[in-house]
């Protein structure tokens, strides 16, 4: 097993010091356990789904409406200087 997990280390550009082989080598070990465990849950009668909570709603109707014009956009800004939005200075400069 510890051959594996030099050989793993390898192929993902790691390294590590000897001394934590065993160390990696039995949280490697473990996490395979754990999945070993997860192949023998009973899955035939369950639906396969993209998310693990139910997504629905998140996207608007596609309505084509009349689109707004300049002048109409700009009435709703809360300070204006002509046709353009008028912002605090955030940059100081000369």
């Amino acid at each position: 097993m510890k051959e594996v997990i030099r050989k793993m280390a390898h192929l993902a550009r790691l390294s590590f010091p000897e001394d934590d082989l065993a160390r990696y080598t039995e949280k490697v070990f473990s996490i395979l356990e754990y999945v070993k465990q997860l192949e023998e849950i009973d899955t035939k009668n369950i639906e396969p789904m993209s998310h693990a909570i139910e997504v629905t709603g998140w996207l608007r109707d596609d309505v084509i409406a009349k689109p707004m014009l300049a002048q109409e956009i700009i009435t709703v800004a809360p300070e204006r200087d002509g046709m353009f939005y008028q912002v605090p200075r955030v940059i100081d400069g000369e």
